[in-house]
Formats: C-alpha cells, structure tokens, sequence
C-alpha cells in the first residue's frame, strides 16, 4: 500500500520505532524514526531513522507493534 508522508505523519510521531529493511522484503534492521516524513519531487514518502543518513521510504519501514500504532 502506498502511504503518502501526510497519512505516515498521522499514525506515527518522531521517535516511532520501526524495521527498516533496504531491500523491501529483506532481512531489517530494528531503528526508530528521527523525523516527520516528507515526500520527494516524484512524490515518494520517505522519514528519517537513527543509523541512516538521509531519508529512506516509509514503504521500507515496518512499524514494531505496540508502538505507535498498527504496522504499515
């Protein structure tokens, strides 16, 4: 499902954690969220997470249960 930084930044605030997966589908990596999401000129959502520098897709993040609602 694509989720659009607008919808993200409604279900989850800064400091969500998350699983970050580079490779969609892949092995993750625990992290939280560092920042709001905003989207990039051809309009994907990306947000900020601890151990990365800049943004990565929010379609790569897998919210940890419990924390901030439901997984994406």
């Amino acid at each position: 499902m694509h989720m659009t930084s607008e919808q993200f930044n409604s279900k989850y605030t800064v400091g969500t954690h998350v699983v970050y997966q580079p490779v969609q589908d892949g092995e993750g990596v625990q992290t939280k969220t560092r920042s709001e999401a905003w989207e990039l000129g051809h309009g994907a959502a990306v947000v900020m997470v601890e151990g990365k520098s800049g943004g990565v897709s929010v379609e790569h993040c897998t919210v940890i249960a419990g924390d901030g609602g439901s997984a994406i």
